[in-house]
This record gives structure tokens, sequence and C-alpha cells, in this order.
């Protein structure tokens, strides 16, 4: 139970330049690297992935019929576990931490005073975050020519046990298990 107490880390890389697009996802758990993801992905996964989606569309159509009364009886259920998702949902917020957070942006649209001024609603966003959490953001305006290019670079750590505590607490309500139920069937 005490890896619970160490936390996770998830670590989200991209960089767009022209129409080229690359990037990389990675999970890592005591500095090891449990998965890792390649954006864009390889044409084998593509395949593949098509594939399993075409499989399943074909077994989802015959099951896929709106029922009115499962809906109502949802949204019902929703209602009535909303007390115990909401403390679930402030768990998972609270146990999640931004440790970097690195936007460097070049943006030019076709009209210098558009670029002006979503270039400044840009800049009106990301100071006042800074307050909050350690953001670096720099967005540079393009007068010339309409261009959207830039680097992101985003590490967020989660500690589990405060999300597992949670689920575990709304779990044990007859509500949530309830909307668990009529929601996989």
């Amino acid at each position: 139970m005490s890896f619970l107490l160490i936390p996770l880390k998830l670590s989200l890389s991209f960089k767009k330049q022209g129409s080229e697009i690359n990037g990389q996802f990675s999970l890592k758990f005591l500095g090891i690297r449990i998965f890792s993801k390649d954006i864009p992905e390889d044409e084998k996964d593509k395949a593949k992935k098509k594939e399993e989606l075409e499989d399943k569309e074909e077994k989802t159509d015959e099951e896929d019929k709106f029922n009115l009364k499962r809906i109502l009886k949802i949204l019902n259920l929703v209602k009535e576990s909303w007390p115990h998702i909401y403390r679930l949902i402030t768990a998972c917020y609270r146990s999640v931490s931004v440790e970097k957070f690195s936007l460097n942006m070049t943006l030019g649209m076709e009209s210098p005073a558009d670029t002006a001024l979503f270039t400044g609603y840009i800049w009106s966003f990301t100071y006042p975050l800074n307050a909050i959490t350690r953001i670096d953001a720099v967005i540079t305006p393009d007068f010339d020519r309409r261009v959207l290019d830039g680097d992101l670079e985003v590490d967020v750590s989660l500690k589990l046990i405060w999300i597992v505590v949670g689920a575990v607490r709304a779990y044990t309500k007859k509500p949530v298990r309830e909307l668990i139920g009529e929601m996989r069937s």
C-alpha cells in the first residue's frame, strides 16, 4: 500500500513545425518508464486500431438503440450519486500537481490586428495562471504570415493514494454502484 504514496509522473512533449507534428507521451513510476508512445503513431499501429474499430462498430450497430427509460434512469442515478462523485473529482484534483508547463509558440493570423488580439488573449490567461503554478509561456506574434508553430512540454505528478481512497469511498455507496452497473449494461 505504500507504493500509492509515491507519485506517478506523466510527461508530454509536443512539437509542431509547419505541417510536421512530432511528440512523445510517457508514464514513469519510481523513475522507470512504464509506458511510452510516440506521436504520430506508426502505420502498423494505425492499421491494427482501424481493424479493431471496424470490428467493434459491427457489434455495436446492433446494440445501439435509443432507450429513453435507460437514459432517464442513468440521469437519475447520476443525480443521486453526485455528492460522492464530486468528492472523487475533488480528490483527483488535489492529487494532481503540474511540475512543468513550457510553451513556446509562434502565432500569426490573416490580419495583424487579429494576431495582436489573440496574442493578447493568450498572454492574459498565462500570466495569472503563473501565480498558481509555474508556467513558462513564450508567445511570439508573427504579423506577416498565417502560422501556428511551437513546442509544448508538460510534466504532471499524480499521488495515487487520494484517488484510490476517493474511488473506494465512492464505490461503497449504493447509488454509485448502481450507476456503474447501469452504465456497463
